[in-house]
């Protein structure tokens, strides 16, 4: 296993662990009352669902920038 596989490894288990911790601890509930709906999530959730969505999209963009940079590169 190479240095690159063990890193990977600890970071996904620090994440989850981050993540238990994070909606462990934050049990308000937040009310979201929409014009015909109302929803109640734990705040955990939602700061939980903002930062794996941000990462998601971090990904999507970098992917996107760097096969257009190879594109560019191979005309």
């Amino acid at each position: 296993m190479g240095f690159s596989i063990i890193f990977l490894l600890i970071f996904i288990i620090l994440v989850g662990i981050y993540a238990f911790v994070l909606l462990a601890l934050n049990k308000t509930v937040v009310y979201l009352d929409l014009l015909f709906l109302e929803l109640d999530f734990q705040i955990g959730y939602i700061i939980l669902s903002a930062i794996l969505l941000g990462i998601l999209i971090a990904i999507v963009f970098e992917v996107i920038f760097f096969t257009s940079k190879r594109k560019n590169r191979d005309e």
